[in-house]
């Protein structure tokens, strides 16, 4: 099985609106450092993502009001502020498309893991609103396609600041979708309780993790470790697929947790054993949210080198300013709902 984590890059310059933090300058230095401190992993070439493959996500009247608005942009068409301009929808399905395509490429044994660097974002959105900076679920597509492709029992892992809302809307019912979230507590969208575990079929597949202000590395780690691991466990995913935002970072401007560079890589280190453990190491992270440039370079580049088993050489943006809170108890009680 190749080890090579193939990048699909997705910046969507046609996606911006003057002053909002989901800009294309998120992605700004990081193709150079990609390609300078691992110049063989592999960039593929994105595609629209179809008819088909939205579909199956989000309904068809759902995406025919979404391309009919965005001409008449730009313009906000959600509080959050979520915006579009006329080429948000072809950004979006460019978005949606390359992480399929980096999906396809680890399901066809082309590579082991892969990063869809790509924006718009997509795990707020449900299947019949754009919300939250989101217009397509980005993740919850791949995790359709992947169900298309033979692969039944996905598992995806948020460790966005924010709760991915839409994504849970959208796979909640699913038992085959196990559904974990690291967010921070008391913020945008308001969702994601400990209670919500889950609907119907998909009882016991939803797994919230909220977590107090100034939360860090120590923090989301024990959460990984105490609870989505051994939750990973118990479901045996044969996909991983990560919403991978960087907003939690101490630097981020929309949030309060204090993650390193360091956090994130240890992070994905561990999404990456659970990957070796029960699905050949096949793993793929989508970008998410993240609003200081360098925090994105810095976070994406760790995520890299942890798949690929390489050190983590510097954590050039420097350790969290503050001490982090005790999250002991919470820890505790969210693995009794669980049963753990």
């Amino acid at each position: 099985m190749p080890t090579l984590t193939a990048v699909c890059l997705v910046p969507s310059e046609q996606h911006v609106f003057p002053g909002h933090p989901e800009r294309p300058e998120r992605l700004e230095g990081f193709p150079e450092a990609l390609s300078a401190v691992f110049p063989a992993v592999r960039v593929i070439p994105a595609s629209a993502a179809s008819a088909t493959d939205l579909e199956r996500a989000h309904p068809p009247e759902y995406l025919d009001a979404l391309q009919a608005v965005c001409p008449k942009g730009p313009g906000y068409i959600d509080p959050a502020p979520t915006y579009v301009t006329p080429g948000s929808y072809e950004c979006a399905l460019l978005a949606a498309g390359g992480t399929l395509a980096v999906l396809d490429e680890i399901i066809d044994g082309h590579a082991q893991s892969g990063f869809a660097v790509v924006r718009p974002p997509g795990h707020h959105a449900t299947a019949d609103q754009a919300m939250g900076f989101c217009l397509l679920n980005n993740i919850a597509i791949a995790a359709r396609h992947a169900q298309a492709r033979g692969v039944r029992r996905v598992m995806i892992f948020d460790f966005d600041v924010h709760h991915g809302n839409g994504t849970q809307a959208i796979t909640e019912a699913d038992a085959d979708v196990l559904y974990v979230s690291t967010h921070q507590e008391g913020i945008y969208p308001l969702t994601g309780w400990p209670e919500e575990v889950g609907t119907g079929a998909g009882d016991g597949t939803v797994v919230n993790l909220p977590l107090p202000d100034g939360t860090g590395d120590r923090g989301l780690l024990e959460a990984l470790e105490r609870i989505a691991a051994p939750t990973a466990d118990r479901f045996g995913p044969q996909m991983i697929l990560v919403s991978a935002g960087f907003d939690p970072h101490w630097r981020d401007p929309l949030a309060g947790f204090q993650v390193t560079t360091n956090g994130f890589y240890s992070i994905a280190s561990r999404l990456a054993q659970l990957a070796h453990q029960h699905c050949d190491g096949h793993v793929l992270f989508a970008l998410e949210g993240g609003y200081d440039a360098a925090v994105v370079r810095e976070g994406i580049l760790a995520c890299v080198a942890a798949v690929l088993g390489e050190p983590l050489k510097q954590d050039r943006l420097g350790p969290a300013p503050h001490p982090e809170p005790d999250i002991s108890d919470r820890i505790a009680r969210y693995r009794s709902i669980h049963s753990l």
